[in-house]
């Protein structure tokens, strides 16, 4: 069901009145991708102390930190980091744009 009902819902709709849920849904799409790497880099932290306490061979921390690092260079975290800041740069730039008009 859409978002914009009536012909004011339409209009704010159409003139970005909900770019600020754009903005927050791309940050939480963000903010899954960084829990991911700074799952995999704790996980690297505690085999690393593990071993340091502990020598044992067939530690994998420097690849489990590799994998953050691969991760954080990935394209897809590249593009919503992007998008999630022209997301966000848009909604400040409709609610300027709207307390502006509206003095």
């Amino acid at each position: 069901m859409s978002r914009c009902r009536t012909r004011m819902s339409h209009s704010l709709c159409r003139d970005g009145a909900f770019s600020p849920v754009h903005a927050h849904s791309t940050l939480l799409d963000l903010k899954r991708l960084v829990d991911d790497v700074t799952a995999t880099a704790h996980a690297a932290e505690l085999e690393a102390v593990s071993l340091a306490i502990s020598p044992r061979p067939g530690g994998d921390a420097p690849t489990k930190l590799r994998v953050a690092v691969e991760h954080l260079q990935a394209a897809n975290f590249e593009a919503t980091l992007s998008q999630a800041r022209e997301k966000l740069e848009t909604a400040v730039a409709w609610h300027y744009k709207e307390t502006t008009n509206g003095q």
